[in-house]
């Protein structure tokens, strides 16, 4: 008699930014599914961030049978079960049980076209089923993927937590890490456990999602010339300077689309992500542009 091992998924995590899957001024979100499935094809979340698992968390993968699965959207974590097909884990996971990702920033881009505020960078961002120890009630826990709540500054942990994750999750020295991901298998709500009362696998798994929302900024056109601007035209001079023009309102970055922006009827290109400058008298950030 044979017996094939079987996995079945245990939890997913995906990780979604819509600098990449938004069009322009089209969200992805108000596209049909045939759309969404277009810009998806496109999208690979491994150019923003490599997502590791800590040390102790290796241990507890390779101890428990699990395996981790990358993909272009995420990645998931897969458990061996029994083979009596009731989907219990091959080696149970007490409801204490948690795993741990490292989230570390690739791209150097990463801030401009992400809309966090600038001076909270190198900030430790804790994102999970439980809310830590070391923060207030309102700490927010990561989402389901139908609950849609994009990463923002509310996931920042304390100074304090900030400590206690640096101390306990091996990623001092690692400048480059954004935050961290733990995953327990009992949530501190019922609708975000993993397993359930009798320690199996959940029949549908659970998936997260980490959405982060794309900048929007003044886009500025600096020319080598004065330029005559109509109140028809969608760019203003900036302080009287007819050489230098700017937006009337902030525009979304975005890697695909085109918003149509024009001066005397002739269309004006669109910033890419690679320069942006705030003006902290003013609060507001500006893409440049240099014709």
């Amino acid at each position: 008699m044979t017996f094939s091992i079987q996995y079945k998924e245990l939890f997913g995590i995906n990780i979604l930014h819509h600098f990449f899957l938004d069009k322009g001024v089209v969200k992805y979100d108000s596209m049909n599914e045939a759309e969404q499935s277009r810009q998806l094809k496109a999208y690979d979340f491994r150019s923003i961030f490599d997502i590791i698992p800590s040390d102790n968390t290796i241990t507890k993968l390779n101890g428990h049978g699990l395996l981790m699965k990358m993909s272009h959207k995420g990645f998931a974590v897969w458990s061996k079960i029994k083979p009596e097909g009731n989907n219990s884990p091959f080696i149970s996971l007490d409801d204490n049980l948690f795993l741990t990702f490292l989230i570390l920033i690739k791209d150097p881009f990463f801030y401009n076209y992400t809309e966090l505020a600038l001076e909270e960078a190198g900030k430790l961002f804790y994102l999970s089923n439980r809310k830590p120890a070391t923060e207030p009630d309102s700490f927010p826990m990561l989402d389901k993927s139908d609950m849609n709540h994009p990463v923002d500054e509310k996931f920042i942990l304390s100074e304090e937590g900030i400590k206690n994750e640096i101390k306990n999750t091996g990623s001092r020295g690692k400048s480059n890490c954004f935050g961290i991901i733990r995953i327990f298998m009992k949530g501190d709500k019922i609708n975000l456990h993993i397993t359930d009362a009798q320690g199996k696998i959940t029949v549908s798994s659970k998936t997260f999602e980490l959405t982060f929302r794309n900048r929007s900024t003044f886009w500025r056109y600096i020319f080598n010339t004065a330029q005559s601007v109509k109140p028809v035209d969608d760019v203003i001079r900036e302080n009287g300077n007819a050489k230098i023009l700017i937006t009337k309102k902030v525009h979304p970055l975005t890697r695909y689309g085109f918003i149509s922006l024009k001066l005397n009827k002739a269309e004006l290109p669109n910033p890419n992500a690679s320069l942006i400058k705030p003006e902290p008298s003013t609060t507001k950030i500006f893409s440049e542009i240099y014709m």
